[in-house]
């Protein structure tokens, strides 16, 4: 029986990269999966190729999860469809890759499109989860993706992706602390360097790969399946004595 077996999961940025492969993993582990995205084409892709081996398991939304908005009104169409949500997987993020690195070089249009996109999607999209489970007395799992970005930022990291990343870690713990009492468990992942879809891969295709993997004691990237397995076991009962963590996902450095 698959760990997840008749739970019903919810996961932003669902289309594409380290999101595709939760969604992936979610319906090996035998849960039905609402897939939020912005990019029309990736979400009904991954969905339809899924649902083509598992009929009915991706239910494809697009959803835009920095806006107010959007978020309740998916939520809410999805609970009034389902029933319920059990697990929701705060993946959207990213969006600094083609930002400069230096503080000083930064706009303030650039620092708020990220924090918008990795942090305030978090609240947005975790509020409203958590008020539909607390208005009918019911209880929810939550995972965000954090980074190695917010923990031990290196000067290959953007200052404003690191703030939103370490912003996150702290929501976690904030969120923890005031829900876990009623039966929510809140927990984060901070992967390092992963090579996740078209995009990174042609970014590390241009990076020196043994300076940048020297602090990594594996000496590789992780792979997108790698980290979905993390956010699988935090999703999972085994993590059923566990809220308020970062997990590091980092091959054992960054």
């Amino acid at each position: 029986m698959g760990k997840l077996k008749n739970k019903i999961a919810l996961v932003t940025g669902g289309g594409s990269g380290i999101g595709r492969s939760i969604v992936e993993r979610f319906v090996q582990e035998e849960a039905r999966v609402i897939v939020l995205d912005i990019d029309e084409q990736s979400l009904h892709v991954t969905c339809n190729e899924i649902n083509h081996q598992v009929p009915g398991s991706c239910l494809p939304k697009i959803c835009d999860v920095t806006s107010s908005n959007q978020v309740n009104n998916v939520i809410k169409d999805c609970w009034k469809q389902l029933g319920t949500i059990d697990i929701l997987i705060n993946n959207a993020g990213g969006g600094c890759m083609e930002h400069p690195i230096h503080l000083l070089e930064l706009t303030e249009d650039m620092w708020n499109r990220v924090f918008d996109l990795n942090t305030k999607s978090i609240f947005l999209v975790s509020q409203s989860f958590i008020r539909n489970h607390v208005e009918k007395g019911t209880q929810g799992t939550i995972v965000n993706m954090a980074s190695q970005a917010g923990i031990n930022p290196n000067n290959s990291m953007r200052p404003h992706y690191s703030a939103a990343k370490a912003a996150v870690i702290g929501l976690t713990k904030h969120m923890s602390k005031e829900f876990s009492p009623s039966g929510f468990r809140i927990n984060a992942i901070a992967p390092g360097y992963c090579v996740s879809g078209e995009r990174m891969q042609k970014i590390w295709k241009n990076r020196d790969v043994g300076s940048t993997l020297r602090n990594v004691p594996i000496g590789r990237p992780s792979a997108p399946h790698e980290q979905a397995a993390a956010v699988t076991f935090l999703s999972s009962d085994d993590a059923s004595y566990i809220t308020g963590v970062t997990l590091d996902v980092s091959g054992g450095g960054f």
